[in-house]
């Protein structure tokens, strides 16, 4: 049994390039259903975030695979447009580099906590679509397990280690905001409003109207309807959009002709705020990437040391999980 991973991430290519590669899971599961036509693969799981899309595949050993490449087949893009934007990883490199990801080491904000319910979320459904196997399975539960661990030893950043805080941190640097209109009401969406208000802001959130039953409001949080969105523009000071949606939420031509925030912060990949609208006169925008700006480079070495102490064990258990398996198959 061999694994291997390749993926994109933020190191490698920028947003625009990054969101083509930000996946929906109706496309997830349209990208499982092709690769499992594949008999030399055995195992797929797909980790699709902000940051990065990672494919990471079990096969017949001694066949040479390339993931990225039969992602980009997958989805009908130009492999060799993109082939100098992925890293390809083999052997110990997979594991690690996973264990690695799932602590939040990897990530543009060093120690995030999302990722590793994303990273679950990622085993979660290539289990439902039946598109994992045991060696996956391990895998992905390892380095789960140890990026608990490591979060429950080390306090690799403060609690404020989200890009919602991220964000509030370029809201408090202008003068003048006191109404905030938060576009969508997922996860982060939620996170955001609720961030904004604990720290004095006038928050109003956008509500799907076909979802009104069902919609999580943040306690002290205004809302509309997300069709009244452009209405609310001429009455706050920013807006910030985090949506899954295919499509922008603000797009510059309807903004153009109508008064507006002059701070604007986009939240999703792919991209919800058109980025024209940084031309509009008198307007800030920051995505993803600019809001991470600075953040990367910070030394964390001595930390690193540490996180390498504490995923080696578990490593080391992956392999004795490997070495058994192997025996019993030859017996």
């Amino acid at each position: 049994m061999n694994v291997i991973m390749a993926g994109i991430d933020y190191t490698l290519a920028p947003i625009d390039i990054r969101e083509k590669f930000s996946f929906t899971k109706s496309t997830l599961q349209a990208v499982y259903s092709d690769l499992l036509k594949n008999e030399n693969i055995f195992g797929a799981v797909i980790i699709s975030t902000c940051n990065r899309t990672e494919l990471y595949l079990s096969c017949e050993n001694g066949m040479y695979i390339n993931p990225f490449e039969l992602l980009c087949d997958a989805v009908n893009f130009d492999f060799e447009k993109y082939r100098n934007l992925h890293t390809l990883r083999t052997g110990d490199d997979v594991i690690r580099h996973l264990c690695e990801l799932a602590c939040g080491v990897k990530s543009q904000i060093w120690g995030e906590d999302q990722i590793i319910t994303q990273v679950k979320n990622a085993i979660e459904l290539a289990r439902e679509m039946k598109a994992s196997d045991s060696t996956l399975e391990v895998m992905f539960r390892i380095a789960i397990t140890s990026a608990k661990k490591v979060k429950s030893v080390l306090r690799l950043s403060s609690t404020e280690s989200s890009i919602a805080y991220s964000a509030l941190k370029i809201i408090k640097k202008q003068n003048s905001i006191n109404k905030a209109l938060v576009i969508g009401n997922g996860e982060i969406g939620r996170l955001m409003a609720s961030i904004l208000i604990e720290n004095g802001y006038d928050t109003t959130i956008t509500l799907r109207c076909y979802r009104h039953g069902n919609n999580i409001v943040p306690l002290g949080a205004k809302t509309i309807g997300y069709d009244e969105r452009y209405e609310k523009l001429k009455d706050c000071d920013v807006v910030i959009s985090a949506t899954l949606s295919p499509h922008y939420t603000l797009e510059t031509d309807k903004i153009d002709k109508m008064k507006y925030p002059y701070l604007f912060i986009d939240l999703a990949v792919p991209r919800d705020i058109d980025p024209d609208v940084k031309s509009l006169a008198n307007a800030k925008l920051y995505d993803v990437d600019s809001i991470y700006a600075g953040e990367v480079n910070k030394n964390h070495t001595q930390q690193m040391a540490q996180v390498k102490e504490i995923i080696d064990k578990y490593i080391l258990d992956y392999y004795r999980w490997h070495e058994y398996r192997k025996r019993l198959v030859l017996t």
